[in-house]
């Protein structure tokens, strides 16, 4: 699996047969992961590790709290990056 960073440019960013061809799929923070070799390259998107990708995720999330109708209410979001 890879990680990457880019800024969703709106439509065309992801066309329709390059998340056939290897599903693209967004994060907080702007992350991506894909195998797709030929999306990242076309949109400008930098490689990131693993690691690298959930800080940017925890970053992103900062201070944000689960609603009081969510089990984790009042306690920080937090998301996991496959």
């Amino acid at each position: 699996m890879a990680y990457y960073y880019a800024v969703n440019t709106g439509k065309g960013f992801i066309t329709h047969e390059e998340n056939e061809a290897a599903h693209i799929a967004g994060y907080p923070g702007d992350v991506w992961i894909t195998e797709n070799t030929t999306w990242a390259p076309r949109v400008g998107a930098v490689s990131k590790t693993k690691e690298e990708a959930q800080a940017l995720v925890d970053a992103e999330l900062a201070g944000q709290v689960y609603p009081e109708e969510h089990e984790n209410a009042g306690e920080q979001v937090v998301y996991l990056l496959p």
